[in-house]
């Protein structure tokens, strides 16, 4: 079943979901429950993750392009003023380590949990726990991340495998449970995503051109990639004054809500 109707709907889920602390994974498992979508083709959800990709990227344009050339003048020219963007580097790396190991190793069995409703109402309902530990998090003596932090920010990343668990809401609330000040917490949580993100994008890409309808309908996808990359870039602005008002936290009520609603109906 692909009409532009369905793909804008997923599109502006994916769009909202992605950076608000609720699992865009989730939702669109459920969305797909919804309308009753059955299809082994990912190339839909690869793209919509991509738009999404580069609306982040552009949010934090200056903080990716920074970190890059201070990386390349650092390692190709030894400027030792630009240790401190090595540092975060290697900090990015090490946050990651988990949920690539976590995905290589369970990779089938995490697969196998993609398409249950169920499942995402259970787990939807774990991040409403995580996400409202949060209201109990100290407005002083924020301290920055270090390797130790980046570790355990990157299990929080790690656990978001399973359906219906949000990885912005576990890296976010993970690293503000270890006294992160909370705007860093989210530029770190993002930041983690984009490598993560770029290399799904590549392994998918053969996946994605072997599809026999997918030039037929590339219409479609690329007015649905789109539609994702500028919802998530608005929904990017309006997280960031949530969480500058110490709001987060209230994110847990709708996981909740939906978590229930999802096991009593699916």
């Amino acid at each position: 079943m692909k009409t532009l109707f369905i793909f804008i709907v997923l599109a502006i889920i994916q769009g909202l979901t992605e950076p608000i602390p609720v699992s865009s994974s989730g939702h669109l498992v459920l969305a797909q429950a919804l309308f009753k979508i059955e299809s082994d083709d990912p190339t839909l959800e690869i793209l919509l993750h991509l738009g999404s990709l580069i609306a982040i990227i552009i949010f934090y344009y200056g903080d990716v392009k920074t970190l890059i050339v201070d990386n390349l003048q650092y390692i190709f020219k030894g400027n030792r003023k630009k240790q401190a963007s090595f540092d975060y580097f290697i900090k990015l790396v090490i946050a990651t380590i988990p949920a690539g190991l976590i995905g290589i190793l369970f990779k089938s069995k995490i697969e196998a949990t993609l398409s249950n409703p169920k499942l995402v109402g259970v787990f939807l309902i774990f991040t409403a726990v995580v996400l409202a530990s949060t209201y109990l998090v100290s407005k002083s003596e924020k301290q920055p991340i270090t390797p130790i932090k980046a570790l355990v920010i990157g299990i929080g990343q790690a656990v978001a495998l399973l359906p219906g668990v949000s990885r912005s809401g576990m890296t976010t609330s993970t690293a503000m449970l270890i006294k992160t000040e909370p705007a860093e917490a989210m530029r770190f949580s993002f930041m983690m995503f984009i490598p993560i993100a770029v290399l799904v994008m590549l392994v998918g890409i053969p996946e994605i051109i072997s599809q026999p309808d997918f030039f037929s309908h590339a219409w479609m996808y690329g007015i649905a990639a789109i539609i994702s990359g500028v919802v998530t870039y608005y929904a990017m602005s309006v997280l960031k004054l949530i969480l500058k008002s110490r709001k987060y936290h209230l994110f847990s009520i709708y996981c909740f809500v939906v978590g229930v609603i999802a096991l009593i109906i699916f």
